[in-house]
């Protein structure tokens, strides 16, 4: 086994604080990937044996600091785009007059937008600053003015290219309710710790310098690591 860190399982760290244990790196991931199917890690769970120990975050309500105070994410947003512009309101200020039905698609075939600007000439400045923003930034860890629409939200950008109805409330799809989008693993980094112990007779290095590599099996590769330590 080969880790390119100092300690098995890189950037996932399990620490302690406050007299419990807690996740120091990614704490969570996607449970489908854009295509509707199960995500990578989610199968690479299963393949380690780890799928029981899969938990979904508690139901709560989560909030937006505006103006100087929280206020609670209005219901039925998909990242911060909203689908109710009334309860949007409770948090930005929406110009729907400006989300008029054209009597075409919102998007040409294969046309890609940034996700502000087609939000903003639909909903208004406020919306993608207050509502889209804090919500697609915490997971992209970008602005709304830069980050693709068919990369963040592409069930968004399939509806905007075919949807007769032009109007971005009526393309815009609802968000699924019946599982959870997010999960995350108990104690992540040792429980990932086990399965290799208990294989037995392997070994483990780590910093090992790769020099290149080359598949030998479609989900397999050989890596060629220099011998030398490190400086």
């Amino acid at each position: 086994m080969y880790e390119q860190s100092g300690a098995l399982g890189g950037k996932l760290r399990t620490g302690e604080l406050v007299g419990g244990p807690v996740e120091f790196g990614a704490e969570s991931f996607l449970m489908r990937d854009p295509t509707g199917g199960e995500s990578a890690a989610v199968a690479l769970i299963r393949r380690l044996g780890l799928a029981a120990r899969i938990v979904h975050p508690t139901v709560g309500q989560a909030a937006l600091a505006v103006d100087a105070g929280l206020r609670p994410i209005p219901g039925g947003t998909l990242v911060g785009v909203p689908g109710d512009l009334d309860k949007a309101a409770a948090v930005a200020r929406p110009t729907p007059e400006a989300d008029r039905d054209g009597g075409g698609p919102l998007l040409g075939a294969d046309q890609d937008v940034a996700v502000g600007a087609l939000v903003r000439a639909r909903f208004g400045d406020e919306v993608v600053d207050r509502l889209v923003d804090p919500m697609l930034g915490r997971v992209y860890a970008g602005r709304a003015d830069d980050l693709s629409l068919v990369t963040t939200m592409p069930a968004l950008a399939r509806a905007a290219g075919w949807n007769t109805r032009c109007s971005l409330r009526s393309a815009r799809p609802r968000p699924p309710r019946r599982a959870p989008r997010r999960a995350g693993l108990r104690h992540p980094r040792r429980r990932a710790e086990h399965p290799g112990r208990r294989g037995g007779g392997g070994q483990r290095r780590d910093h090992p310098p790769q020099r290149g590599g080359t598949r030998t099996h479609p989900d397999r590769r050989r890596l060629a690591a220099d011998r030398r330590p490190d400086p």
